[in-house]
């Protein structure tokens, strides 16, 4: 019997406008490691880097404002978890997997995740149009292999660039984080709700829907698969919550998701299923339905339910369904909004399941605890991290 010893570092380097401002070696994930090698030797699906996660929830101070670092996520103790483990607290994620012959066309997006220590974070967070380019296998953004003799390098370049995470709060001036995660391909960890975005310009609850003071509007919209239910409200004739009675995105949420009489409803959700209408509110309780709600800027209708049968469909797609594009394309004003693709939910991912992979859950590969990281708004970061395998000599 022949036995070899296989050993992979991790190393992680943050430059700041080219300067080399981290340079930090990571924690393995010991089983999750070995699963994808060996899924990657019989050819299994879900053996690859898909994604970096960021996080915030790495660090504490204490009372002497000394900086305490948690222990990284290894599927170890203290760790309670295994093969199911997560960053503390993601608040940002890339896909980083640029594809091996063409182009990934989800390079650079944020897909949000969800799991118990977050819950549900919806993405839409990353402007990848402003990411260098890409070539698989060549450079730019992405993950790619470097022989190097006796080893390898897998190599992976995310750039956070100076628009990310988007700014959606109109308060946020940095974007800070301790924690970094590479994931392998795979669902979430709890099962997430269906829903659709309305991409109305990057807007939070306190700017200006561009509504019109005492006007009928109508949208039909179709929740978990059921008929789609046309919703009518009537804008109030003396205005919004705006400094100077605008209808904000803020006040439709709160009407529509308690159906306001004064806007011609009947003091109950409207919604099918009692779905939600919400957008990023930042008030102090001013729009309780949507308190501490974050959608990236997005107007977003969700399904309260989970799992596969969790859907949202705005229907517009047709011209007997024009009552709805003209309610759309009132929002943000003269611009105008687009709906966006609808985002079905999925049910939490299992463990392993070969012959139907796209039921598999990611697993966490690395995990990074540093001191926090401050991004500057209007400034890019460029993470370069790499993880050197080597495979010792046979012996008996």
């Amino acid at each position: 019997m022949y036995n070899f010893q296989a050993k992979i570092t991790g190393r992680c380097q943050l430059y700041s406008d080219g300067i080399l401002i981290r340079d930090e070696l990571n924690a393995i994930h010991p089983q999750n490691m070995a699963r994808i090698f060996a899924r990657a030797l019989a050819n299994e699906q879900n053996h690859y880097i898909n994604r970096i996660a960021f996080g915030n929830g790495g660090t504490m101070v204490d009372i002497a404002s000394n900086v305490i670092y948690k222990t990284p996520n290894d599927g170890q103790s203290p760790d309670d978890a295994t093969w199911d483990s997560r960053l503390y607290n993601e608040i940002f994620s890339k896909i980083i997997d640029e594809g091996s012959i063409t182009l990934n066309p989800l390079l650079g997006i944020d897909p949000g995740s969800a799991d118990v220590n977050v819950g549900i974070r919806m993405g839409g967070g990353s402007d990848p149009s402003s990411d260098p380019e890409s070539i698989p296998n060549v450079s730019g953004p992405g993950v790619r292999s470097i022989d190097r003799g006796l080893t390898s390098d897998v190599v992976i370049t995310v750039m956070l660039n100076q628009n990310e995470p988007v700014d959606n709060t109109k308060e946020q001036t940095t974007f800070v984080f301790d924690e970094i995660g590479l994931y392998t391909t795979g669902t979430q960890a709890i099962p997430t709700n269906g829903y659709q975005q309305i991409n109305v310009g990057n807007k939070t609850s306190m700017d200006d829907s561009k509504l019109l003071p005492g006007t009928a509007y109508t949208f039909r919209v179709a929740v978990n698969d059921g008929t789609p239910t046309s919703i009518t409200f009537i804008t109030p004739l003396v205005g919004g919550t705006g400094a100077n009675k605008q209808i904000l995105y803020g006040d439709l949420c709160e009407a529509i998701n308690n159906g306001s009489i004064s806007w011609g409803m009947l003091g109950t959700n409207p919604l099918p299923g009692n779905a939600i209408m919400s957008i990023t509110d930042n008030t102090n309780k001013l729009f309780p339905s949507i308190y501490g709600v974050q959608t990236n800027g997005y107007l977003v209708i969700s399904s309260i339910t989970t799992g596969t049968s969790s859907k949202i469909l705005l229907d517009s797609s047709s011209w007997a369904r024009r009552e709805t594009n003209t309610f759309i394309n009132q929002l943000n004003a003269p611009l105008g909004s687009l709906l966006l693709d609808p985002i079905n939910g999925v049910s939490a991912g299992i463990r392993n399941t070969p012959t139907t992979p796209s039921s598999e859950r990611e697993r966490l590969l690395t995990h990074l605890i540093i001191t926090p990281v401050i991004k500057q708004p209007n400034k890019a970061l460029q993470i370069i991290y790499t993880l050197s395998v080597s495979v010792a000599r046979t012996e008996d």
